[in-house]
């Protein structure tokens, strides 16, 4: 709309004396986009200006036309440079009408019409969930078959009554079977009930 400029605090105007860019950014995520650089006119007549002024000394006001030329790099100019890049790349924007972020499509829920902090996607949250219960099972039953490894303190053996773990106790805590220790025939460490190898030489075990 001629005599406005469009506004959004998720943008960084990166313009310099040289020319003006500006970087877009997702509110969520910190990803974006960035304007192609565009050179300034006036930014390069200042910067021939000051080199003139260097030159002669500042004779005949080169020193103060370049001072004039570069104050005028920061009016309309800038604010025709802000408006065009903001009407290329805001368009890969959505603000969610919620909490008014700026998002881009990875932080945007289509279907809900709303950004991924008000309305996450259900499929990836279901995904990350079953990954979630996946990884539970799987330490879950790496603690229920733990095998004793040659150290009394924390053995985790198993009642050959009940077949719950009976850790280093003597008798069973589930159903007071004694527990009775054997001993491997090639390095005399004591074996986990119904063990077929040896947890410290790996012999087999013979079977009774």
């Amino acid at each position: 709309m001629a005599g406005f400029t469009p506004f959004t605090n998720n943008y960084s105007d990166m313009s310099d004396q040289n020319g003006y860019q500006f970087e877009f950014r997702c509110d969520i995520c910190g990803s974006g986009y960035r304007s192609e650089f565009e050179r300034s006119n006036l930014g390069t007549a200042s910067n021939l200006l000051s080199g003139a002024s260097n030159l002669i000394g500042g004779l005949w006001g080169a020193s103060s036309a370049a001072n004039t030329a570069q104050s005028l790099t920061d009016r309309g100019a800038r604010d025709a440079a802000l408006q065009k890049a903001s009407t290329e790349i805001m368009a890969k924007f959505k603000q969610c009408p919620r909490d008014h972020r700026w998002v881009d499509d990875n932080c945007w829920n289509e279907e809900r019409g709303l950004c991924v902090n008000d309305a996450p996607k259900m499929a990836s949250e279901m995904e990350a969930e079953r990954a979630s219960v996946a990884l539970n099972q799987m330490r879950d039953a790496m603690q229920q078959t733990k095998q004793f490894l040659g150290d009394t303190s924390t053995r985790n053996t198993m009642c050959t009554s009940c077949g719950k773990p009976v850790g280093s106790a003597k008798f069973c805590p589930s159903c007071g079977t004694a527990v009775a220790m054997t001993k491997c025939a090639s390095c005399g460490a004591d074996l986990a009930g119904g063990a077929k190898f040896c947890g410290s030489c790996g012999t087999p075990v013979a079977s009774a």
